[in-house]
């Protein structure tokens, strides 16, 4: 039980690092979970994005990878027209190394929350 105690506080940190998240684009915002602007300038963003194609590169903060089933992903999101209807604005960054949040605030709506 000892040699547990080490392993459990490291995914502790690990759950709490931010990996990134496997998204479904819903096609009505009722039923997503978060509301998202992607914004024309970088400083006015939440979180910056990069999008990956294999589940194993999901291992920071603003790691994106789109699915194809909203069954397989953690989060189901919106894309908004407008910015007061957001929850989260997003840049799109070109490469995993710039993903970062600048609102840490906002966090907690990419903790794997799905509409059911």
């Amino acid at each position: 039980m000892l040699r547990l105690a080490p392993l459990i506080v490291l995914l502790g940190f690990a759950s709490l690092s931010g990996y990134g998240q496997k998204i479904f684009q819903a096609d009505f915002p009722e039923q997503a979970s978060v509301m998202i602007f992607p914004v024309d300038e970088a400083e006015d963003a939440d979180l910056w994005v990069c999008f990956v194609w294999e589940e194993e590169e999901l291992t920071r903060t603003g790691l994106w990878m789109d699915m194809r089933f909203d069954y397989e992903a953690d989060i189901i999101v919106f894309f908004v027209d407008d910015e007061e209807e957001s929850n989260l604005k997003i840049w799109l960054v070109d490469t995993p190394e710039e993903s970062k949040w600048l609102n840490e605030s906002k966090k907690s709506l990419l903790l794997n929350k799905r509409k059911e």
